[in-house]
């Protein structure tokens, strides 16, 4: 019986379905390529998009009362903000390294409690901290990209390390 039910449960896709499933799978291929061979700087700035971009889907689903929309959003700044902690070299970035890391950490805190409590407010303040500094991750990536374009800019050796990662 079960073998008659699974011989039928077979999905057949039309051709519109099928042209739009091969259009997202195309999409992903691009964007998988796009990251694997963004520079870290980008890589950077892609992780600052991605924390905007899921706080203002949270701001969305908390103003539509979608608590487990708004739950998934904020979990994924949240990761994204962690990974923004991961990468820093506090010992090669000094000062600057260790306060981005608090700044950091007080971000993940606000989002903790955003989620707890489901408060735009804090999710907003957020975004208020993270869009300055994504521009200016965005500019110094802008800067690098000239530089290397110019000859300009030298990569580190293995034994060298950014701040940022």
């Amino acid at each position: 019986m079960t073998e008659a039910i699974a011989g039928k449960s077979q999905i057949r896709l039309s051709p519109v379905a099928k042209t739009q499933a091969e259009s997202v799978q195309s999409v992903d291929s691009y964007k998988l390529a796009h990251i694997e061979t963004a520079t870290p700087e980008r890589l950077l700035v892609m992780l600052y998009d991605g924390a905007i971009k899921y706080l203002n889907l949270a701001l969305q689903t908390l103003a539509s009362q979608d608590i487990e929309g708004t739950h998934r959003n904020l979990l994924k700044a949240e990761a994204i903000v962690l990974e923004l902690m991961t990468v820093l070299d506090r010992e090669v970035g000094g000062e600057l390294a260790n306060n981005l890391y608090n700044l950091y950490d007080y971000m993940y805190h606000q989002l903790v409690q955003a989620n707890i409590h489901h408060k735009p407010e804090l999710v907003s303040e957020v975004i208020g901290l993270l869009e300055p500094l994504r521009s200016a991750w965005n500019e110094a990536a802008d800067t690098v990209a000239q530089l290397r374009a110019e000859g300009k800019f030298q990569l580190a050796t293995p034994g060298e390390r950014s701040f940022a990662g």
